[in-house]
């Protein structure tokens, strides 16, 4: 009976597969337009302004940008920052106060759907594998639009993805040679990984779990970090990951980094994954980041 229960399973989610990759490729095409208005900013060292991007094909994209209030004494830093699917555009408030630099940081566009719930959820599963696989096109987009301000500095312009935004960034960094450098920070490869991992709740079953993972993580190859890093090289690549992750295997770290090019530099911090709301992870993020900087972007 367990056996026919599995292969009953097994079909079930092969059909589901099937019909997500049904799910049409999402077009962002180019940066038509952008309108400011000032947002609210947790800090007097900058402000925050909230920026609505408009492309060629009729998609609005709602990033927030972050600039320093008084000129650095030094070459501040250009950053695209790319964080979990709740952060979002807030992504760029995380940075530490501190830090000097002009930064963007944008919502995911399919945020709303990866909210909908029950019914509403399923029917928009292919959809939303389709926008996910497109986020590249995203930064891509936002990187034109802040590279253009002004005070950017494109010798200076660096990416950092963190946790969820580890593929995204790893995928448009390898193929867009505008960033200089890119730190991809408690994110992993093979997200296949991913999946098993953070599916313990849903998928009881241990087989079962894998190959629902292996599908999923094969749905999301597009965006599979260990098949597009190898582009970022070489320039200077900083790869950081928790010790005791639970969400992010080291495996999957390991393999990231692996597929990395020279120069690439590996830093294992202690404890869980990281937690938006813990300021001392968020300095020691900072710090290791600023360093690293300091060094491949003189």
């Amino acid at each position: 009976m367990r056996r026919v229960l599995f292969a009953v399973s097994v079909i079930v989610v092969l059909v589901l597969v099937a019909w997500l990759a049904t799910g049409r490729p999402v077009n962002y095409g180019a940066l038509a337009g952008a309108a400011e208005a000032p947002d609210s900013s947790p800090s007097t060292r900058y402000t925050a302004t909230r920026v609505t991007i408009t492309t060629t094909t009729g998609r609005r994209l709602t990033c927030l940008l972050r600039a320093p209030v008084r000129a650095p004494s030094a070459r501040a830093l250009t950053l695209l920052v790319a964080g979990g699917q709740v952060t979002g555009r807030r992504a760029v408030l995380k940075v530490d106060s501190t830090v000097a630099a002009l930064a963007l940081a944008c919502d995911y566009p399919w945020r709303v759907l990866a909210d909908r719930r029950g019914l509403a959820f399923l029917v928009a599963l292919p959809r939303l594998r389709a926008e996910v696989v497109a986020t590249p096109q995203v930064l891509k987009i936002a990187a034109t639009y802040l590279l253009a301000r002004p005070a950017a500095d494109s010798a200076r312009f660096a990416a950092v993805g963190a946790s969820l935004g580890v593929p995204p960034v790893a995928t448009w960094a390898g193929m867009d040679s505008r960033p200089r450098a890119v730190a991809l920070l408690y994110g992993g490869g093979e997200l296949w990984r991913l999946f098993e991992a953070n599916l313990g709740g849903d998928v009881r079953s241990p087989r079962l779990r894998t190959i629902v993972a292996h599908l999923l993580g094969f749905l999301l190859r597009p965006i599979e970090p260990t098949r597009t890093v190898g582009g970022i090289a070489p320039r200077a690549l900083l790869v950081v990951g928790a010790e005791a992750d639970r969400r992010i295997p080291r495996p999957g770290i390991e393999a990231l980094f692996a597929a990395a090019g020279e120069p690439k530099r590996l830093v294992w911090f202690g404890g869980q994954h990281m937690d938006v709301d813990d300021a001392t992870i968020l300095r020691s993020l900072a710090d290791t980041t600023l360093a690293w900087l300091a060094e491949v972007l003189p």
